[in-house]
């Protein structure tokens, strides 16, 4: 993930933005992404924009010519070096206590977990709502017995995983 502690340099920006890119490169148009596929390759990178963030970064992204629905690298990477060397804390994670503290929200017995269908509901429908695909990728790494268990959870969303694996 980007830090604000210790920010990547561009080149280590582009670097990730071209190994990400290259991931979902349409096969029939090298150089070529869907722009469908931006969202995705975004938080590939660990990277958390809000909707309205991931709207104005398609928006630039996409420029004037919205008739084919493909963005080219050169575009790709220009908006999205730009937006992450002028990040803001709201492209960042959360830390654990803030993490923890959320989650504790929703569980008024105190027993350390919540219920998958409940964090389910909670995350398809409050603030930025997640499509029913990315609700079950992330349920499927942390449910167990149906339940949550959000102190490791917590700790696994705040991981700052750009700085461990690549500075």
């Amino acid at each position: 993930m980007l830090s604000l502690s210790k920010p990547p340099s561009v080149e280590d920006i582009k670097l990730r933005l071209k190994s990400a890119f290259q991931l979902f490169e349409a096969q029939k148009q090298p150089g070529f992404v869907d722009e469908r596929e931006i969202p995705t390759i975004i938080r590939s990178l660990d990277i958390n924009p809000s909707q309205e963030q991931l709207r104005i970064i398609l928006d630039e992204v996409r420029g004037e010519d919205t008739s084919t629905g493909m963005v080219d690298y050169g575009r790709f990477e220009s908006v999205l070096v730009r937006h992450f060397t002028e990040m803001t804390p709201s492209y960042v994670r959360d830390t654990e206590d803030r993490l923890m503290r959320a989650f504790r929200a929703f569980d008024p017995d105190n027993k350390g977990y919540i219920d998958a269908d409940v964090f389910k509901t909670i995350i398809a429908s409050k603030g930025d709502a997640f499509r029913q695909e990315e609700v079950e990728v992330m349920l499927g790494a942390c449910v167990e017995e149906g339940k949550i268990f959000y102190e490791d959870f917590s700790r696994l969303l705040a991981e700052d995983t750009f700085e461990r694996k690549y500075v």
